[in-house]
């Protein structure tokens, strides 16, 4: 890496042969001046230095079309400018479920890309594409580009899998016939919010990978077929995200479900056992009325409405029991 630079990686190759590594933009121009038929790729950071604007320049991009690739959390879109496509996409991962996007624009003209992506995912970026070796001689710049799509695509569906994980994790739970704990509603919340954003995601690089793909000429098929696979994988992660969103949904409305269930459970047993304190209450009161009963003030009559406590509390405990209501 070229210390202190704003190219942080870089290579031009003609062919199967490299010819250049790490230089910087003025130099990278040059290998592409001298060499017509070389193509380059080159990492550089997601900041707006002198450096960056003379190698934008040299595209024929000015300061506004930089400042558009630079803003942060920007929407996943391909524009032209000049002759070049600008495409900004967001590569997600999952931390502690928590959904954390990675900006990376690029620029692709006809013999480079430029990829401005942060250190972390730059250098991901960069150690692909040094190892993809006899695959960018295919198709040149434009073969860079569908290589950095697809590891934003392969990080997408990194993240869906995770996602899916656990979304399973829970839904495991659920089959034991128990709702959700507090805690893991709140696990849950937080998926479903996670996947929540990444439809927003998900959605718009669909687009842009559609677009990269109309771009290509019709004569060109080992391109066009290349395109053609990453846009069959993005639109497989998005339905895949879809269903997950549905998945998460259907957990909730579960768990919901068994709580409202387990609550009806227990209300019910509480009004049975109600029911059977009250009936002892009622005749107690009614015999300890200021009204003259068969047998008040007798031993015998002491018997007699023990007896007939006892005894209602018993048959209403025994009707409650079999019809399962304690």
């Amino acid at each position: 890496m070229a210390a202190g630079g704003p190219v942080a990686l870089s290579e031009a190759w003609i062919g199967s042969r490299v010819i250049a590594h790490d230089l910087d933009g003025d130099d990278l121009a040059d290998v592409l001046q001298q060499n017509g038929d070389a193509s380059a790729w080159a990492i550089v950071p997601r900041e707006e230095t002198p450096e960056l604007l003379r190698l934008a320049k040299i595209l024929g991009l000015d300061e506004y079309a930089v400042s558009e690739l630079l803003t942060p959390r920007h929407r996943c879109r391909v524009s032209e400018y000049a002759d070049c496509l600008l495409v900004r996409m967001l590569a997600v991962e999952l931390h502690d479920r928590d959904l954390v996007d990675e900006d990376v624009s690029m620029i692709i003209a006809d013999q480079v890309v430029i990829v401005l992506a942060g250190d972390g995912y730059g250098q991901r970026i960069a150690r692909m594409l040094e190892e993809a070796g006899s695959r960018l001689t295919e198709g040149g710049a434009d073969r860079a580009a569908q290589l950095v799509v697809d590891l934003v695509i392969d990080t997408t569906i990194s993240t869906t899998e995770q996602l899916e994980a656990a979304s399973d994790e829970l839904a495991d739970e659920l089959f034991g016939g128990r709702p959700l704990s507090t805690q893991r509603k709140l696990d849950a919340f937080r998926l479903r919010r996670a996947v929540t954003d990444l439809r927003r995601i998900t959605a718009p690089t669909r687009d842009v990978v559609q677009e990269l793909a109309d771009n290509v000429p019709a004569s060109d098929e080992i391109n066009f077929r290349h395109w053609s696979k990453i846009i069959d994988r993005t639109e497989r992660v998005t339905i895949e995200v879809t269903a997950l969103a549905d998945g998460l949904t259907s957990i909730f409305d579960t768990s919901l479900s068994l709580d409202n269930a387990r609550l009806d459970e227990v209300m019910k047993k509480l009004t049975g056992w109600a029911a059977i304190i009250a009936a002892p209450t009622l005749i107690t009161g009614f015999v300890g009325m200021n009204v003259d009963f068969w047998f008040q003030g007798s031993q015998l009559g002491f018997y007699v409405y023990l007896a007939l406590i006892i005894i209602t509390a018993g048959v209403l405990y025994i009707v409650f029991r079999r019809k399962s209501w304690i």
